[in-house]
């Protein structure tokens, strides 16, 4: 299977691995996949994990790989507060909450950050469709948490009030009995504390 049949058969996966491409095509040389990384053909993101190199991504894209890149994982903190708007800047690395070991990828596609959070705390996330996957993103009031529970630093008007978020944003769109109720599962006192500093610094 030449390079053209092999990208329109696996393509639709965005990101594809060693073991894809025997699925698709059992004699096929693991060497013929260095050689196509080594001519740009394809891009590693990491061991065993491709892209073509004729994939762009764009916007949600980058939700969409850092989902696929390490698993189990989904999108939090500041990715997704910029994808709500928090943060109204550009978010130059792809922040995720994974349950695996804290890792970080540098690679051509954009640098994908994943922070680890015990087991019981991976939760609060929806599913939105990107290019026919569905994308694990938080929910707005678990990437605030996830955010201040990883930085504790943030624990005071000032510190927040440098870190530039949309406070209309946050007074409009955080549903505080979600955020209440996240909050509870934590069970982490300082995290509480931190919480009603941003609430403080709100006026809510």
């Amino acid at each position: 299977m030449n390079y053209y049949d092999l990208n329109q058969q696996l393509a639709p996966l965005i990101v594809f691995s060693l073991q894809d491409i025997f699925l698709v095509c059992p004699s096929f040389r693991q060497a013929t996949l260095y050689d196509w990384e080594k001519t740009g053909k394809v891009v590693k993101l990491r061991n065993n994990c491709y892209v073509f190199s004729d994939f762009v991504p764009e916007n949600d894209d980058y939700y969409l790989l850092s989902n696929l890149v390490y698993q189990p994982s989904y999108v939090s903190t500041e990715l997704a507060l910029n994808h709500y708007g928090v943060i109204p800047e550009t978010v130059t690395v792809m922040t995720a909450i994974t349950t695996n070991k804290t890792q970080s990828f540098t690679t051509a596609m954009g640098t994908f950050s994943y922070q680890t959070l015990r087991p019981d705390l991976f939760f609060g996330y929806t599913l939105v469709e990107v290019r026919k996957h569905g994308v694990q993103i938080a929910f707005l009031e678990k990437a605030v948490l996830d955010y201040l529970y990883l930085n504790t630093d943030v624990d005071s008007e000032e510190a927040f009030s440098s870190l530039r978020w949309n406070k209309q944003i946050l007074r409009d769109e955080i549903h505080m009995r979600k955020l209440e109720k996240y909050l509870a599962i934590f069970t982490h006192n300082a995290l509480s504390e931190r919480v009603h500093t941003l609430y403080k610094y709100l006026k809510v």
